[in-house]
């Protein structure tokens, strides 16, 4: 699978490079690498600060396309050139973004930082844990890949995010890893909002606390 290579590319550069880049991959490769059976269209990083992103962006910049770009932020076959590895975007909504996008081993990896979230729900006390909030960071779980240890939001978390998005597809295989591979109870009662942890009978078993 082409996200392998991909994803490989990107975690050999970063252990050569001894950086300390707070980063975290989100996404159905993030949840691919926890069991769940998806096929992944891109590969989505997070990174938490502005600064990580001019980070990541010079350790990948091999990858940039020579000349700028013509395609529209808007449009999924932008990616980062040597004279615009970066762009920020806010929406109407308030919602802003800083992205970075290349073709690497013929796959799509994007990298992300949110500095507004538009108010997103985003709690770990009842109104859910968003995949790209704030809470990820301290949650951040580690998976082994090709000799490396990848960081990953947990699928507890990824579980919340796609019940709101409403991907029924993504909502059963991460429901089925969580059963056949194992999960973190606590976590997945924080993660889960309270819609979410009616949404189903199979989330509603998880949560059984007689189980």
């Amino acid at each position: 699978m082409s996200w392998n290579r991909a994803l490989k590319a990107c975690c050999d550069l970063y252990a050569e490079s001894k950086l300390a880049t707070k980063w975290i991959v989100v996404g159905s490769v993030g949840s691919v690498l926890q069991h769940a059976s998806m096929s992944p269209n891109d590969l989505d990083i997070y990174v938490r600060d502005i600064e990580d992103v001019e980070q990541i962006t010079g350790l990948l910049d091999r990858y940039n396309l020579k000349e700028k770009s013509e395609r529209s932020y808007f449009d999924s076959d932008w990616h980062s050139s040597d004279e615009e590895p970066y762009f920020t975007q806010s929406f109407s909504s308030g919602f802003t973004w800083t992205k970075a996008k290349w073709k690497i081993q013929d796959f799509d990896v994007e990298v992300v930082q949110i500095s507004n979230s538009a108010g997103i729900p985003d709690s770990d006390e009842g109104e859910g844990i968003w995949e790209g909030g704030r809470y990820i960071w301290d949650l951040i779980k580690h998976v082994e890949f090709e000799n490396h240890l990848v960081p990953v939001v947990p699928l507890e978390i990824q579980l919340e995010s796609n019940i709101r998005r409403k991907r029924q597809d993504r909502v059963d295989a991460i429901l089925n890893a969580l059963v056949l591979y194992g999960y973190n109870k606590e976590l997945l009662a924080k993660a889960l909002s309270g819609p979410s942890k009616v949404s189903s009978e199979a989330v509603a078993a998880l949560l059984d606390e007689n189980k």
